[in-house]
């Protein structure tokens, strides 16, 4: 067929088709009213904000669940108005879109403390101090130091060890019962010494071998030296803020983006003749680059007096226990921690899984 043919023939197919179907080639399609007269200002029910998904999330919480929140249905009709103009948004907004933030903001900033960092110095009992500056003197107060009641006094001394000597080792008053001198683990590898591990007061264990040098004479210690145990100094009216109590043993996080970072075993002090303070030594501050009145935060609380858990307790994986053995330390089923399956199975592969008692 020619294009003059097909022409003709399609005009005569169209015209056939007209005459049957009322004139309309194609019908258009056509909306359903609703029944019933429609509301004043109601969307028509065939409108997309209209519609309702209680098959997509329905709500299982009884209407008188503490939790319960609206229907969802009315959520997304609620949201579908909002985006039409046609209604306020559902979600808070204002002061109210903040409240959560500025509540978590708090609370993060409540266990916030600030940080001093504990130079080398010396606690002195009477009688040494009498045979170190001479007869009847007494400390003089420089100034005050955060803890109540304490002093850095403006008298040092010189300590010598077998491996070398350190100098203008300040005095902190007022003078103690038991002559004891703390010092960083840098400062003993420098003496020549190793001492252990002790928190401030506690001397069991503590090891001598240095010599105190005063401009009246000297004292060598047999006992006394250690490395005071990180610590935190609380305050009776801040330990509710911050969830601890005394003899707790928690971690904190501390430093710089690029140097952060968290320490554990800090041991709580709290008592009236304590002021909010985390005690750091010189090589642990210079670790994280931070410096006195830099503020930490308490990231968890591990244990509490006698072992008694106090607060969640931390997550023991299959690489904690690996480090534990590498440090010649147990792990103890009635620690403070909760052993993952996994955990429990590597520490009696490795022999160091303790059961409980």
């Amino acid at each position: 067929m020619n294009p003059k043919e097909i022409e003709g023939l399609s005009d005569k197919i169209a015209s056939r088709l007209a005459a049957g179907g009322g004139g309309a080639w194609i019908r258009g399609p056509v909306r359903p009213e609703p029944p019933g007269k429609p509301t004043a200002g109601a969307l028509p029910a065939w409108a997309g904000a209209a519609q309702t998904l209680p098959d997509v999330a329905p709500v299982r919480r009884p209407a008188g669940h503490p939790r319960h929140r609206p229907e969802y249905p009315a959520i997304v009709a609620a949201v579908r108005q909002a985006a039409a103009g046609r209604g306020a948004s559902p979600l808070p907004a204002g002061p109210r879109a903040g409240a959560g933030r500025e509540r978590a903001v708090t609370r993060q900033a409540a266990r916030e403390v600030p940080i001093g960092v504990s130079h080398r110095h010396l606690h002195v009992s009477e009688r040494d101090f009498g045979a170190l500056f001479g007869a009847g003197k007494t400390l003089t107060a420089q100034r005050a130091i955060a803890q109540p009641g304490q002093y850095a006094a403006a008298e040092t001394v010189a300590v010598a060890g077998k491996g070398g000597r350190l100098e203008g080792v300040r005095i902190v008053g007022p003078a103690r019962g038991a002559t004891q001198l703390e010092l960083s683990p840098a400062d003993c590898r420098r003496l020549g010494i190793a001492a252990p591990v002790r928190v401030s007061g506690k001397l069991e264990g503590s090891v001598g071998g240095v010599t105190l040098e005063g401009p009246a004479g000297k004292v060598a210690l047999e006992s006394g030296v250690i490395v005071a145990q990180r610590h935190l100094h609380v305050a009776p009216a801040d330990a509710t803020a911050l969830g601890v109590a005394d003899g707790d043993v928690v971690a904190v996080e501390c430093g710089l983006a690029g140097r952060r970072v968290t320490l554990h075993d800090v041991a709580v002090r709290m008592g009236p003749a304590h002021a909010t303070e985390l005690h750091l030594d010189t090589d642990e501050a210079n670790a994280a680059q931070v410096t006195t009145g830099d503020r930490a935060r308490l990231v968890a609380v591990a244990r509490g007096p006698g072992g008694r858990p106090t607060g969640r307790r931390p997550l023991l994986t299959e690489r904690d226990v690996a480090r534990l053995a590498a440090l010649g330390e147990s792990v103890d089923a009635a620690g403070p921690w909760i052993v993952t399956p996994a955990a429990r199975d590597r520490a009696k592969a490795l022999g160091v899984w303790r059961e409980a008692p």
